[in-house]
């Protein structure tokens, strides 16, 4: 059955009409299926990971509007061109904190991200419909419900097997994973060896390639420009947000004051921000994590030198200014013509060079590395030393400790019992012996007692009389007399003490770099 059904899905992509468009990275799919739905897939072109896959049907009627010329359904991805508009007239926009799903496929796995669910990960509960052959997602909170399905699954009907559904939480966004059974990595292998026989176009400008890419194969796309046009003589926002997004489609490049202002296009806002940063104190990953924190609808963010390597994120930023690269921002990539940090000789860098050169070199003649490691094992050596002449020190001073303790408990348990038999005598004397005009003056001398011991123990002690300051007092009384009557060296064991925290201070200073000691102590 499954065989069956995977014969017919290959058979209807290879009798769909299919043009290919490889751009940058990308390699781009659309499909015109029989009854004139379409289909694009992108891939990445170095991984054949799906990247995108959304679906156009064809109208019902025969008339063919904007709405229905142009409504993308994305099965896998997200469309980042939808974003919430304002009205004008109620002055009102859609929430930007409503939970967002959205499928993102891995090598091995399938996986669902829901973002902006800030609850904890316990809170929710993941399960199989083996009926409707569907998740179910809900919280205990009963905040979020949702019923959700994988189409390459059901396109091949496989079984949902509980084994290899995982989900986790971070950043505010549930990520669900789902294990490729062995049936779609050989499905998808099959589609890759098939679309080996299909005749690749390169484009060289990413945007316009898009769109002539959309128009070749598809009549009424040409008339989408037109159409926003058209549309936006009635709606003044679409006219604004359209040509909003056409202006904030590059990124440029500034310095003020010292610093590099960067003007960045947020694909979940559509509008430009400014980000200032400085060129020598920060790193690619720092530029990175301020995007992302800025717009939580940025998954992912990279910079390309100009031969294709991608800068690590430990990677010095100013490194960005000595020729033009390539911002990635999800699927969208940004051409940028940095200004020259330096002048055209590099003279001021090439004799900060030279002045490095010759600090490693000196720093190599004077055999530093091998002085480290000589004095890290003399200290490691010395603090073996000291931690086995005070390991019987310490275990007498546990012992006694928890002596102590057991006799501080027994004191407090003492005085707590003294004080219920107290309040049981006063009780008895009040209510059955005597009466309360007779007890009046006895409880005020007993509760002044109380009052004049307080103001006597601040006078020996310097401190309020509370419960920890007389714990404390009475434990230290008690492990001092043990102490003496055991005849500890309470001197010598507080300098070994003392010697250790020295000794593992200056091994960890002698193993942070940014804090090097190597003299001796």
């Amino acid at each position: 059955m499954i065989a069956a059904a995977k014969s017919v899905w290959i058979e209807k992509l290879k009798t769909a009409k299919k043009a290919g468009l490889l751009q940058n990275d990308r390699k781009k799919i659309h499909y015109t299926f029989d009854d004139q739905t379409e289909m694009v897939e992108e891939y990445d072109a170095a991984t054949n990971v799906l990247l995108i896959r959304k679906w156009r049907q064809k109208p019902s009627t025969g008339l063919k509007t904007l709405a229905t010329s142009d409504s993308w359904t994305f099965e896998v991805g997200q469309n980042y061109e939808t974003r919430p508009i304002i009205d004008n007239t109620l002055g009102m926009t859609e929430s930007t904190t409503t939970p967002i799903f959205s499928r993102n496929d891995k090598s091995d796995c399938f996986e669902i991200r829901i973002r902006n669910l800030p609850y904890s990960i316990d809170t929710y509960q993941l399960t199989i419909d083996k009926d409707k052959r569907e998740f179910v997602l809900r919280t205990t909170s009963r905040k979020y419900f949702k019923r959700f399905s994988i189409a390459d699954l059901d396109r091949l009907n496989l079984p949902l097997e509980e084994t290899n559904l995982s989900y986790s939480h971070a950043n505010n966004t549930l990520i669900i994973s789902y294990k490729k059974p062995k049936a779609i990595l050989d499905f998808e292998k099959q589609v890759h060896e098939e679309l080996k026989k299909l005749n690749m176009k390169k484009e060289g400008d990413s945007d316009c390639a898009v769109i002539v890419f959309y128009f070749r194969c598809n009549f009424w796309t040409k008339k989408m420009l037109l159409h926003r046009i058209l549309l936006t003589k009635y709606n003044p926002s679409i006219c604004f947000k359209f040509f909003r997004l056409i202006a904030t489609s590059s990124v440029q490049i500034e310095f003020r004051d010292g610093l590099a202002n960067l003007t960045v296009p947020l694909p979940s806002r559509g509008e430009s921000c400014v980000f200032q940063l400085k060129p020598f104190n920060t790193t690619v990953g720092d530029f990175i994590d301020i995007l992302q924190k800025e717009d939580r609808g940025i998954d992912r963010a990279s910079i390309y030198l100009p031969d294709g390597s991608r800068l690590s994120r430990n990677s010095p930023f100013e490194l960005i200014f000595e020729e033009p690269f390539t911002l990635r921002i999800n699927e969208a990539s940004y051409n940028v013509r940095p200004p020259a940090l330096f002048t055209s000789k590099r003279s001021s860098r090439e004799m900060l060079s030279e002045v490095s050169n010759s600090v490693t070199k000196l720093y190599h003649d004077l055999h530093l590395n091998q002085y480290v490691m000589y004095r890290e094992y003399e200290l490691e050596k010395q603090l073996a030393f000291l931690r086995e002449s005070v390991q019987p020190l310490n275990q007498l001073h546990h012992q006694l400790a928890n002596k102590a303790i057991r006799r501080l408990k027994w004191i407090q348990w003492s005085m707590f019992a003294a004080m219920s038999f107290q309040t049981g005598i006063l009780f008895r004397l009040v209510w059955i012996d005597y009466s309360w005009d007779i007890m009046e003056p006895f409880t005020y001398f007993i509760s002044y007692s109380a009052v004049f011991m307080g103001y006597c123990y601040y006078i020996l002690r310097r401190s309020d009389m509370k419960y920890m300051n007389m714990s404390d007092y009475f434990y230290l009384k008690i492990l001092h007399h043990l102490l003496r009557k055991k005849k500890f060296d309470l001197a010598r064991y507080n300098i070994l003490k003392n010697e250790i925290m020295m000794v593992e201070h200056d091994l960890q200073r002698l193993k942070d770099p940014l804090d090097r000691i190597i003299g001796t102590s």
